[in-house]
């Protein structure tokens, strides 16, 4: 086979095939990336809580400080090239050397320019230890650099599964092996350096193995401009998102100090877990198989209906629990030496929904390729992020969180209007799918907050208020899943079973 083969020729996923395939692809694939990402989602709330009784606030505001410029070169390192890789029409084996050589020499240049300008960094957030981190922490660009094309490659094949695989085994190897007992050995905010560059070798490393990407250099002009053309948009919508999201970081940073940082931190990235527990989905997932039927009128607009129905049901509820829940959950997870974690979490929760249910939208602004809509709705959203972080902080970390809550909502509408006008869906269908999610919060919230108050007026430990509330909440989702299955699954998903429950049964009667 020649170098510039077309990739979809050995891609059945990429070829066109019947709806139901797709669907089936989609459905696996879900499964898989649901159940592999809440793995790592609870192997990382579980390391967190452990490293949370060992290291203190400051720790964790020195690696927050140096991580909003470590994370910013990443995105600039990548050069939009994992979503050119995802959506691009008619990738060869050229592009994807042109792609990796590309994103190998952007991760050493970084890595090169982080040395230089470390001392800035740290002098720009006045907090002792940043700028050594930082140049540390640089080797990263080159790293993870190797992981760029095998891994937005299989996400390409919906092939979502190695990947989470890979990441969820790099985390243990990283945060739970040499974070966890250099952490207990006693290296402070350095475990955590360490963790963070195996947890990235290890898995740029096995995506590498076992993808085996054309690894041999390859820059050409023609492939330059092919590539760049179309990942110039998505890198400059994901730069102005990466500023909007860590803008109240550097606030607090530059002017609280660093044990204000390490709170607001743990807040932001604790509330954050849903929704990069989506967001996963979402890119990995949801924005390829936007991008398979992205000249499918229908099947777009249908997608994004129920994608936003879905994220509905789950989002609202879930928010609106971890906002009533705030106190246990920081109690359970960092330990009773963060309570004043628990303010910032609690109004950020409250907004989670609005990030999750953004997602959708963004998704498929990029399966359409629409990066006009996309910068425009970063540039408002990143606007209001900083405005109303520089106006709230002398009023506290609190009133940041509420700034940035503002600003999420706001970023929410603007998103899904433009989505809406984009995919063709009137904006009352829009708003009618979000019924059955504000339904099942209020229910939520309803069966929930007596039971939180009881136990709190009486000093239950938090682990109890926790556990009997979920099991108040699951005994009356049991009861209507026995006497109103409608009522609790909405009928998207109850469809969704029918037509699974009717699959097997047609497996079953073909194999007999």
């Amino acid at each position: 086979m020649s170098d510039d083969s077309r990739i979809e020729d050995r891609d059945p996923v990429a070829r066109a095939g019947p709806p139901g395939s797709m669907k089936r692809t989609l459905a696996a694939g879900a499964g898989w990336t649901t159940a592999l990402q809440l793995t790592s989602k609870a192997i990382e709330l579980g390391f967190t809580a452990v490293l949370a009784r060992i290291l203190f606030p400051h720790d964790f505001g020195v690696i927050a400080g140096a991580t909003i410029f470590i994370e910013l070169a990443l995105l600039l390192a990548e050069v939009g090239i994992g979503a050119t890789i995802v959506q691009m029409p008619g990738l060869t084996r050229d592009d994807l050397r042109v792609a990796g050589t590309l994103v190998v020499l952007s991760g050493i240049g970084y890595f090169l320019l982080a040395q230089l300008l470390a001392p800035l960094a740290g002098d720009f957030l006045d907090i002792d230890g940043v700028t050594d981190v930082l140049r540390v922490l640089a080797l990263v660009f080159v790293i993870q650099s190797f992981g760029i094309v095998p891994e937005n490659l299989l996400v390409r094949q919906l092939d979502v599964r190695r990947v989470m695989i890979a990441q969820v085994l790099g985390r243990i190897v990283g945060t739970g092996g040499v974070g966890i007992l250099l952490a207990w050995r006693g290296w402070g905010y350095w475990a955590l350096v360490a963790a963070a560059l195996v947890e990235t070798a290890f898995k740029a490393g096995w995506l590498v193995a076992i993808v085996r990407p054309p690894m041999r250099p390859l820059l050409t002009r023609a492939g330059f401009r092919r590539l760049m053309g179309r990942g110039a948009g998505f890198s400059l919508a994901r730069i102005l998102n990466f500023f909007a999201l860590r803008s109240n970081n550097l606030v607090v940073g530059r002017t609280m100090d660093a044990a204000a940082l390490g709170i607001y931190s743990r807040a932001f990235n604790l509330m954050s877990v849903p929704s990069e527990l989506y967001t996963r989905i979402a890119e990995r997932l949801v924005f390829p198989a936007m991008a398979q039927v992205q000249d499918d009128a229908v099947r777009l607009r249908a997608a994004f209906l129920r994608g936003t129905e879905l994220t509905a049901a789950i989002g609202m509820p879930m928010s609106a629990l971890l906002a009533v829940l705030a106190p246990e959950v920081i109690d359970i997870i960092l330990g009773s030496r963060w309570a004043a974690v628990i303010g910032p979490f609690a109004i950020l929760c409250s907004a989670s929904y609005f990030r999750l249910g953004s997602k959708i939208g963004g998704s498929l602004q990029r399966a359409r390729a629409a990066t006009g809509a996309m910068i425009f709705n970063q540039i408002v959203y990143l606007g209001m992020v900083v405005g109303g972080a520089l106006i709230a902080y002398p009023y506290g970390i609190e009133a940041v969180a509420l700034a940035g809550s503002i600003a999420v909502v706001a970023s929410y509408c603007i998103i899904n209007v433009n989505a809406c006008r984009i995919a063709g869906v009137d904006l009352r269908a829009f708003a009618a799918s979000h019924g059955h999610g504000l339904l099942l919060a209020a229910l939520s919230v309803a069966v929930v907050l007596p039971v939180v108050t009881l136990l709190r007026n009486a000093a239950a430990p938090a682990l109890v208020t926790v556990s009997v509330s979920g099991a108040a909440l699951l005994v009356v989702g049991l009861i209507l899943l026995w006497r109103r299955p409608r009522w609790l699954l909405g009928e998207f998903l109850v469809s969704l079973i029918d037509s699974a429950a009717r699959a097997i049964a047609r497996r079953r009667g073909a194999a007999s």
